[in-house]
This record gives structure tokens, C-alpha cells and sequence, in this order.
């Protein structure tokens, strides 16, 4: 057991007073500054990077993601490798070096008994240098889904749509789905009643596309204007058309949100009709006088939203 006595503090500080003083007040400098100067060194480096790249123009919400995660993350590294190497240094002058073999050996002990935890360090090491996901997306991982508000070098911290917080283990990330990397690919699928004119149709949904990417409010969000790529499918009930699109990232749930409300006010100022589940189409033949009527019910009731049967 290591014990000191009156005499032997007062040796040392004789010594090493003036030196552990000075040791101690530039460890505060060291450790108030690092974050400022992690920041700027990070944004730097990043918007010298951003500059050679050809998507310039979409990296500044990227930027700003990736700085805040390796500018919480680098600080945090430094900070405590300010705090090791000035304990080890006053451990050196107190001259206990045994001290510090026992807990080297504590610490091998420590690794191999906790291999999970040692697998979750260097995972989180593989996070930070790939770069899968950073601070403010919204990911899918571990099969959690929410918004990334805290990268560690052991856990990744989400919230997700309904404000609950989820800690995942970095050693549990196999497969990372960022949603919100740069763009991302709207899809629209909404289906016509059968009779529709699918030109008229087509036609309709790619000006509604174009009109929305022209106005103000989302002409520098869409990357790229909504339009009919394809008919997915015909099903019971109609039609299914497909409308694509790009988008930032940011506006990948909006955007979708406010296209269906054109569509909608396109369809019935061009009187396209959607599809009511209870109702046919009555095809009245080459001989009947007259357009086909949309009113034949399927039961002796009035139409209802349910399926026959139900």
C-alpha cells in the first residue's frame, strides 16, 4: 500500500510545485480551446472538400451535419486525452509508476472481459471515419428508425417519430439506411377509375409536377419536377400511376404531402375520377347510346367504403 508523508509532499512540491502549477493552468487552456479550434479546423477541411466536389450546390446541409458530429466528437477525444496525459504526468513526478502497470493490467482485464464493449469502441471508430450517418439524420438502424441526435464512440442516440429516445450499441450497426443523405426520391402512387383517359391522365400529373417545381416555394427544394413515370398496376378498384420526382433531403415527406393535394385539385377541375370501392363501372356495349355510367352497385344497399361481404 502506497502512503505519503508530510515530509514527502512538501519535498515534492518543492520540486514540482511551480511545474505542476503551470502543468495544471495550461491543461485548462488546452482543454477550453480545443472545441473552437476542432470547429474551425472541421469546417475548413470540409468546405475545402465540398469545393471539389460536383454537388457543391446540395453539401452546405451536409456540411453542417458532419461538422457538428465530428466537432462533438473530436472535442470530447481530445478533452479526455488532455485529462490521461496530465494525470500520467503527475503520476510520473509523484513517481508511481506502479501505479500505472496496475492499471495497464487492469485495463487487458477489462478488455477481455468486456469484448462487446471493446466491439462497440471500434465500431463507432468505423462511424466516424465512414461516414454512414451523422448528427441530425434520420436513419434506419438496428431496426430502429428516428432522427440522429448524438454519435459516441459506443452508442448512437435517435428519436424517433414519436419522441421516444433509442440508444443502440455501435457494435449492433450492421446495416445503416440513411433517408436523408443529400436527395432523396419522392413516389406518389395514386389510382384512376377505370374509363379514364390515361393520356389525358399523363398529361395532367406532369403539369401539375411542373407548375409545382416552378413556384417560389419549392423551386430550390425540388431537385427535379414530379412527373408520371410509369402505370404500376391495374387492381379492382383502377389504374395505379407512379409520379417520381427528386427532392432535398430535408423535404422528403413534405413534398410528397403538398403533390398529392394538386393532384387531387387537378383530378377534379379536369373531372378525373379516383376510384370509390363499392362501385363499378357499367360497360354498356359497342350498340348502347350514351357514356357508361360509374353508379352499378355491387349489393342491393346504397355504396358504402367496405368490401362486399364485409
Amino acid at each position: 500500500m502506497i502512503t505519503f508523508q508530510t515530509d514527502q509532499i512538501g519535498n515534492f512540491l518543492q520540486r514540482h510545485g511551480l511545474a505542476t502549477l503551470v502543468l495544471v493552468l495550461v491543461a485548462l487552456i488546452v482543454f477550453g480551446a480545443i472545441r473552437p479550434l476542432v470547429h474551425r479546423g472541421i469546417v475548413r477541411v470540409l468546405h475545402h472538400r465540398s469545393a471539389k466536389s460536383d454537388a457543391s450546390d446540395l453539401a452546405a446541409d451536409e456540411i453542417a451535419k458532419r461538422a457538428a458530429t465530428l466537432e462533438d466528437l473530436t472535442a470530447t477525444t481530445l478533452r479526455i486525452a488532455v485529462v490521461l496525459v496530465t494525470l500520467l504526468v503527475l503520476l510520473t513526478w509523484f513517481e508511481l509508476l506502479p501505479v500505472i502497470a496496475g492499471l495497464g493490467v487492469l485495463l487487458a482485464a477489462l478488455t477481455l472481459a468486456g469484448q462487446s464493449i471493446v466491439l462497440d469502441y471500434l465500431m463507432g471508430v468505423l462511424i466516424v471515419l465512414e461516414g454512414p450517418y451523422y448528427k441530425g439524420d434520420w436513419v434506419q438502424i438496428a431496426g430502429v428508425e428516428g432522427e440522429v441526435e448524438e454519435i459516441g464512440l459506443r452508442r448512437t442516440i435517435l428519436r424517433d417519430a414519436s419522441g421516444t429516445v433509442h440508444s443502440v450499441s455501435n457494435g449492433q450497426v450492421r446495416v445503416a439506411s440513411n433517408l436523408t443523405r443529400v436527395f432523396a426520391r419522392m413516389q406518389v402512387d395514386v389510382t384512376v377509375a377505370f374509363g379514364t383517359d390515361l393520356d389525358v391522365a399523363t398529361r395532367v400529373v406532369n403539369e401539375v409536377g411542373t407548375a409545382m417545381a416552378a413556384e417560389p416555394d419549392w423551386r430550390d427544394r425540388l431537385l427535379e419536377a414530379p412527373s408520371l413515370t410509369r402505370v404500376t398496376g391495374l387492381g379492382d378498384l383502377g389504374a395505379t400511376l407512379r409520379v417520381s420526382g427528386k427532392v432535398r433531403a430535408a423535404d422528403r415527406w413534405a413534398a410528397p404531402s403538398d403533390l398529392r393535394k394538386r393532384l387531387l385539385a387537378a383530378f377534379q377541375a379536369n373531372a378525373i375520377e379516383l376510384p370509390v370501392r363499392g362501385r363499378v363501372v357499367e360497360d354498356r356495349g359497342p350498340g348502347a347510346s350514351g357514356p357508361p355510367t360509374a353508379g352499378g352497385d355491387l349489393s342491393a344497399g346504397p355504396a358504402t367504403d367496405s368490401p362486399p361481404g364485409s
